[in-house]
């Protein structure tokens, strides 16, 4: 999850030499490095509901734990907040994940990434290296890591996501800095904020990626 990503091709049916020391490490020297996707929002929302937090809706993660970012091109998303002079993940306690049942996808994976698949392949995936030390011993299939931390609610949003996010950042190229500026509310709304906790997250994620598409174009028209 390090900024520094050193990334290797690897297929479902590698194995790689992987073991998980439990040592916090990759929690650890994180600042503005690990994007909060909105089914991990969602999914932070429930867990820390059902744990006694005072969450409403999605935009009391958010506001808690997250803060906002631009890419290039002006595209809007939220960053993990860290802590302590380390830059420590926020969600990190006496060394170990706060909330491990909910953690983002990204920290689920590791130490594997997605990235959009090419030749009819749905994702391409690759093995973080940065961190030398968990490559000393223990063995991982790739396919059954996958299996466990990559379900298929996971895959649905993520193969929609990425096709969602090239539409809508060609959209935002194509529109010159005052109307991005104008975009951003209705972006980080019917990206981010607007589900409800008490709902299945696709069905809204869905609906939502249309309507900033229908919104964008008509800005781009």
């Amino acid at each position: 999850m390090n900024a520094d990503y050193r990334l290797t091709p690897v297929k479902p049916k590698d194995s790689i030499r992987f073991q998980c020391l439990r040592c916090g490490d990759c929690c650890r020297t994180i600042k503005d490095s690990v994007m909060l996707e909105p089914l991990d929002v969602y999914r932070l929302g429930l867990h820390l509901r059902a744990k006694g937090e005072p969450i409403e809706g999605m935009e009391d993660i958010l506001r808690r734990y997250a803060h906002p970012s631009l890419l290039n091109g002006g595209f809007p998303i939220f960053l993990l907040n860290t802590t302590k002079s380390e830059d420590d993940c926020v969600f990190l306690r006496d060394g170990g994940c706060a909330v491990y049942a909910a953690r983002p996808r990204v920290c689920r994976l590791y130490p594997f990434t997605v990235a959009p698949g090419t030749r009819g392949k749905n994702f391409e995936y690759f093995l973080c290296t940065e961190r030398t030390h968990h490559f000393s011993g223990g063995s991982v299939s790739v396919k059954d890591w996958l299996y466990v931390n990559f379900p298929q609610e996971d895959r649905v949003f993520l193969r929609a996501d990425f096709d969602g996010v090239a539409v809508l950042g060609n959209l935002l190229r194509g529109l010159d800095q005052e109307a991005q500026r104008r975009m951003l509310f209705p972006f980080l709304l019917f990206r981010y904020y607007d589900y409800d906790l008490d709902q299945p997250f696709l069905p809204q994620f869905l609906s939502n990626l249309e309507s900033l598409k229908q919104a964008l174009a008509k800005k781009d028209a």
